[in-house]
């Protein structure tokens, strides 16, 4: 490994790793077609996922020890951040493709849906109960992560940023526990209605970021222990956050308009909360409006039924 003196940007030698990736990626596809079509091949699988973590593996220790030997210079960090930046990005349109299903069937239910959000049939989960929790978690560990990088920007690399991302760690892993728990105790399953396929995607796809996520702070734990990390050069550990983040603001996102808004449970506490009548207020001094048609007493004439059409 060498740079070129007089070169901004270090270029790398020829590597093994992408071709390996690539290969690998292309036996795990040809897997999922195989078992989509009911004959799956176990072996091709195994070996496709082993192959692609040992080459994974191989080729972030060769950009751990380039970044150690000195070849990454603030224009090659610069390029490293815009990269992870347009990452993110992708992974913002990946989930929006998502969210945009759900609302294209939340907001306008087809007769095949009964004409009613949720769907017939569905009981949704509450709230309130485990998603509060897993919510929790991943606000927690958020402002975790952010004390540990407030910790190795003061240059304290002993207790404040080993402390924060353990808790982190122990909160992602906490998280997908409970998400797994929640899918054990669920009363529908992906197969069931639009509603079922697109919560199962979002929550699914959200948990794998987060095992990811989990995975890459454990990484950066380690790196940290070993002292490659410093208050001036600690991109790694940088870009870990911001995908950690990223993470929490979906999860976030996900549990106000899947769980509570969309889930049914925020039209029943409304619901609960005014007795019933939601559809005009109890104040002396209310005007008629059109929401207030609804009650007898206040519907104009020209609003209610004749007699004659009445059945």
């Amino acid at each position: 490994m060498s740079r070129n003196p007089y070169s901004r940007y270090y270029v790398p030698g020829p590597s093994p790793w992408p071709f390996f990736v690539g290969i690998s990626a292309n036996g795990l596809a040809v897997g999922l077609i195989l078992w989509l079509h009911r004959s799956p091949s176990y072996l091709l699988m195994g070996m496709s996922i082993s192959c692609m973590m040992l080459s994974i593996l191989s080729w972030w220790r060769d950009l751990i020890r380039e970044g150690d030997m000195g070849f990454y210079t603030r224009f090659v960090i610069k390029s490293f951040r815009d990269g992870v930046a347009l990452f993110i990005m992708s992974e913002v349109m990946f989930f929006f493709s998502f969210f945009w299903a759900f609302f294209h069937n939340a907001l306008s239910p087809s007769c095949e849906l009964g004409m009613r959000w949720p769907p017939p049939g569905i009981r949704t989960p509450n709230p309130s109960s485990t998603s509060l929790f897993e919510t929790g978690l991943l606000i927690s560990s958020g402002f975790f992560v952010t004390q540990a990088h407030k910790s190795v920007r003061l240059k304290d690399y002993d207790v404040g940023p080993f402390i924060g991302l353990l808790m982190t760690i122990l909160c992602g892993a906490v998280f997908f526990l409970v998400q797994v728990r929640e899918y054990y105790w669920n009363s529908y399953s992906i197969s069931d209605s639009v509603y079922g396929s697109v919560f199962y995607l979002l929550t699914g796809f959200h948990g794998a970021h987060v095992v990811v996520g989990t995975i890459w702070l454990t990484v950066s734990l380690v790196r940290l222990w070993r002292g490659e990390f410093s208050s001036q050069r600690h991109f790694g550990f940088e870009a870990c956050i911001w995908y950690w983040h990223f993470v929490d603001v979906v999860w976030v996102t996900l549990w106000l308009v899947v769980y509570v808004w969309f889930g049914g449970w925020l039209y029943m506490w409304w619901f609960k909360m005014w007795d019933g009548d939601i559809y005009s207020f109890k104040y002396p001094d209310l005007k008629f409006s059109w929401y207030a048609y609804i009650q007898e007493e206040h519907c104009p004439s020209w609003y209610k039924v004749p007699d004659w059409l009445k059945p």
